[in-house]
């Protein structure tokens, strides 16, 4: 179980609007969504903060293992965030912490853990990761013990 992570253990927040479908029969955020939402708040970063292309670029970014735990039941119409927050960087592999947060409350809605692949596009092949995406990873670098 991932423990929920205070607001302030994050640097890095990303917004998240939510819609009426994501709502699920018990009308509640499904699960599935918040794992979108975690995997938006990363690439968003890494599209707006590391300036990589994802779409047509030499790097891929792949998710290759992904798992939340829920502490809150969020629902449209609420106004999320994501807190952002990497825990190791070795190779080719990021490992983030991600967290969901009703704006001004300092305890989770869900807390998780994504694991992401950096590969070389044309070959398929995991390759390391380039020192200035190291650097920018770094700054979302989150206590070992977080």
């Amino acid at each position: 179980m991932n423990e929920p992570l205070n607001r302030t253990a994050f640097s890095h927040f990303h917004p998240v609007l939510t819609r009426p479908q994501d709502n699920d029969n018990n009308g509640h955020i499904a699960g599935a969504t918040v794992h979108g939402f975690f995997e938006t708040a990363i690439q968003a970063f890494l599209v707006e903060q590391a300036e990589l292309d994802l779409r047509d670029g030499e790097l891929a970014a792949f998710v290759v293992s992904s798992s939340a735990d829920f502490f809150a039941l969020p629902g449209f119409p609420d106004v999320l965030e994501v807190g952002l927050g990497v825990t190791r960087l070795a190779g080719s592999t990021v490992e983030y912490r991600v967290a969901l947060y009703r704006p001004g409350e300092t305890d989770a809605c869900a807390a998780g853990v994504v694991v992401q692949v950096f590969v070389e596009r044309e070959s398929g092949r995991p390759v390391p990761l380039p020192e200035p995406l190291q650097v920018i990873l770094s700054g979302l670098q989150l206590d070992p013990q977080a």
